[in-house]
Protein backbone atom coordinates (compact mmCIF):
# COMPACT_ATOMS: atom_id res chain seq x y z
CA UNK A 1 0.00 0.00 0.00
CA UNK A 2 2.89 2.39 0.76
CA UNK A 3 4.30 1.70 -2.71
CA UNK A 4 1.03 2.69 -4.40
CA UNK A 5 0.62 5.79 -2.25
CA UNK A 6 4.17 6.90 -3.09
CA UNK A 7 3.53 6.53 -6.83
CA UNK A 8 0.27 8.44 -6.55
CA UNK A 9 2.08 11.30 -4.82
CA UNK A 10 4.79 11.40 -7.49
CA UNK A 11 2.22 11.43 -10.30
CA UNK A 12 0.14 14.09 -8.52
CA UNK A 13 3.26 16.24 -8.09
CA UNK A 14 4.37 15.95 -11.72
CA UNK A 15 0.94 16.11 -13.36
CA UNK A 16 0.66 19.93 -13.31
CA UNK A 17 4.07 20.20 -15.02
CA UNK A 18 3.10 17.74 -17.75
CA UNK A 19 -0.44 19.02 -18.24
CA UNK A 20 0.43 22.71 -18.26
CA UNK A 21 3.52 23.28 -20.40
CA UNK A 22 4.79 26.79 -20.88
CA UNK A 23 2.68 28.69 -23.39
CA UNK A 24 2.91 32.17 -24.83
CA UNK A 25 0.05 33.90 -26.56
CA UNK A 26 -0.21 36.93 -28.80
CA UNK A 27 -3.51 38.78 -29.09
CA UNK A 28 -3.54 40.91 -32.23
CA UNK A 29 -5.90 43.63 -33.42
CA UNK A 30 -5.60 45.05 -36.91
CA UNK A 31 -7.44 48.28 -37.68
CA UNK A 32 -6.01 49.33 -41.08
CA UNK A 33 -6.21 47.28 -44.28
CA UNK A 34 -4.33 47.76 -47.54
CA UNK A 35 -5.75 46.21 -50.72
CA UNK A 36 -5.42 46.91 -54.43
CA UNK A 37 -8.06 49.61 -53.88
CA UNK A 38 -5.95 51.45 -51.26
CA UNK A 39 -5.94 51.90 -47.47
CA UNK A 40 -9.05 51.67 -45.34
CA UNK A 41 -9.73 51.89 -41.62
CA UNK A 42 -11.71 48.91 -40.32
CA UNK A 43 -15.04 49.66 -38.63
CA UNK A 44 -14.13 46.98 -36.08
CA UNK A 45 -10.60 45.58 -35.75
CA UNK A 46 -9.75 42.23 -37.31
CA UNK A 47 -8.54 40.01 -34.45
CA UNK A 48 -6.19 37.03 -34.36
CA UNK A 49 -4.66 35.10 -31.49
CA UNK A 50 -1.55 32.97 -31.63
CA UNK A 51 -0.73 30.32 -29.02
CA UNK A 52 2.83 28.96 -28.77
CA UNK A 53 3.27 25.75 -26.76
CA UNK A 54 6.95 25.52 -25.80
CA UNK A 55 6.67 21.95 -24.52
CA UNK A 56 5.35 20.56 -27.83
CA UNK A 57 7.06 23.19 -30.01
CA UNK A 58 3.78 23.78 -31.82
CA UNK A 59 1.98 27.03 -32.56
CA UNK A 60 -1.67 27.66 -33.31
CA UNK A 61 -3.71 30.45 -34.82
CA UNK A 62 -7.13 31.15 -33.33
CA UNK A 63 -9.12 33.22 -35.80
CA UNK A 64 -12.64 34.01 -36.84
CA UNK A 65 -12.89 30.69 -38.74
CA UNK A 66 -11.50 28.45 -35.97
CA UNK A 67 -8.03 27.18 -35.07
CA UNK A 68 -5.16 25.89 -37.20
CA UNK A 69 -1.55 24.92 -36.66
CA UNK A 70 0.97 27.50 -37.89
CA UNK A 71 4.76 27.66 -38.15
CA UNK A 72 6.52 30.00 -35.72
CA UNK A 73 9.60 31.71 -37.18
CA UNK A 74 11.71 33.67 -34.65
CA UNK A 75 13.39 36.79 -36.04
CA UNK A 76 17.01 37.37 -34.96
CA UNK A 77 16.53 41.15 -35.22
CA UNK A 78 13.67 41.08 -32.71
CA UNK A 79 10.19 39.69 -33.03
CA UNK A 80 8.49 36.68 -34.51
CA UNK A 81 6.55 35.68 -37.61
CA UNK A 82 3.84 33.07 -38.01
CA UNK A 83 3.23 31.27 -41.31
CA UNK A 84 -0.10 29.68 -42.12
CA UNK A 85 -0.81 27.62 -45.23
CA UNK A 86 -4.55 27.16 -45.58
CA UNK A 87 -6.24 23.98 -46.76
CA UNK A 88 -6.69 25.57 -50.20
CA UNK A 89 -2.98 26.52 -50.42
CA UNK A 90 -3.25 30.23 -49.63
CA UNK A 91 -0.39 31.77 -47.64
CA UNK A 92 -0.90 34.00 -44.60
CA UNK A 93 2.02 35.57 -42.71
CA UNK A 94 1.89 37.62 -39.53
CA UNK A 95 5.03 39.48 -38.39
CA UNK A 96 5.19 40.91 -34.85
CA UNK A 97 7.99 43.11 -33.51
CA UNK A 98 9.11 42.92 -29.87
CA UNK A 99 7.30 46.23 -29.27
CA UNK A 100 4.06 44.73 -30.64
CA UNK A 101 3.78 46.39 -34.05
CA UNK A 102 2.28 43.87 -36.45
CA UNK A 103 1.39 43.22 -40.07
CA UNK A 104 -0.80 40.37 -41.32
CA UNK A 105 -0.33 39.58 -45.02
CA UNK A 106 -2.82 37.47 -46.92
CA UNK A 107 -1.82 36.11 -50.32
CA UNK A 108 -4.76 34.24 -51.68
CA UNK A 109 -6.37 33.02 -54.84
CA UNK A 110 -10.12 32.50 -54.99
CA UNK A 111 -11.93 31.43 -58.15
CA UNK A 112 -8.76 32.11 -60.20
CA UNK A 113 -8.59 35.68 -58.87
CA UNK A 114 -5.86 37.15 -56.66
CA UNK A 115 -7.13 38.25 -53.25
CA UNK A 116 -4.13 39.96 -51.60
CA UNK A 117 -4.32 42.23 -48.57
CA UNK A 118 -2.29 43.47 -45.64
CA UNK A 119 -3.59 44.44 -42.24
CA UNK A 120 -1.70 46.72 -39.86
CA UNK A 121 -2.10 46.76 -36.12
CA UNK A 122 -0.70 45.79 -32.75
CA UNK A 123 -0.25 42.59 -30.74
CA UNK A 124 0.13 42.11 -27.00
CA UNK A 125 2.10 39.19 -25.63
CA UNK A 126 0.89 37.26 -22.60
Amino acid sequence: MYFNLYHCLVVATLLPVVAYGETTSYTCKFSVEATSKGLSKQASPFELRFIVDASTRKSYLIGNLGASEVKEIPNTDGGVSFLEITASGNIMVTAITNSGEAVHSRNGIMFETLVPSQLYGHCTRQ
